[in-house]
């Protein structure tokens, strides 16, 4: 690994500019600030797509992406981005004083919830620009567009696609 130099360094980001070799821990501490970023470890014989929620990353909300001194369950949020779809464990902030509203802690960092009661799936505003671009001047309906970030996310198994079942009506009725 090139961080710690303890653990061979598998894991290699696709995202980073430069040729970079880490642990899981250290790729998980390379990219507390960049979730979207497109990993793959070396199985041995190929380079696999693998993602930071494998190794344990958490996305922390409060607190400036550090943890929440108030201890609290994690849960699952898929969150499309315009380099794919992923699916991060998420801390929520706890404090006293704190919003306690869900959608509201995922609005301050950029996320668009898909739903406003207990969010299970989200939207950066990145994709969303990139949805109203592709909509306005290429006339690309919703699914069209939800193809394309199947394609990114993962082309040749799309069945591992954290919402593969998912519907990009919600995409389209929040922009529409």
């Amino acid at each position: 690994c090139e961080d710690c130099g303890g653990e061979e360094g598998l894991i290699r980001c696709l995202s980073c500019s430069g040729e970079h070799a880490w642990c899981p821990s250290c790729a998980v501490k390379a990219h507390q600030h960049n979730p979207f970023h497109k990993l793959q470890l070396w199985n041995g014989k190929f380079y696999q797509s693998t993602n930071l929620c494998d190794h344990g990353y958490i996305m922390h909300l409060g607190h400036g992406g550090h943890p929440c001194p108030n201890l609290s369950g994690l849960s699952n949020l898929v969150i499309v981005h315009s380099t794919g779809v992923y699916s991060h464990r998420v801390s929520w902030c706890q404090c006293p004083g704190a919003e306690m509203d869900r959608h509201l802690h995922l609005l301050k960092v950029r996320l668009f919830p898909a739903s406003i009661t207990r969010p299970q799936s989200a939207f950066t505003f990145d994709v969303l620009d990139n949805f109203l671009m592709d909509a306005l001047e290429y006339k690309a309906s919703a699914m069209s567009f939800y193809q394309k970030l199947h394609c990114f996310s993962n082309n040749a198994f799309p069945h591992k696609i954290p919402v593969s079942n998912f519907r990009c009506q919600s995409l389209g009725t929040w922009i529409a």
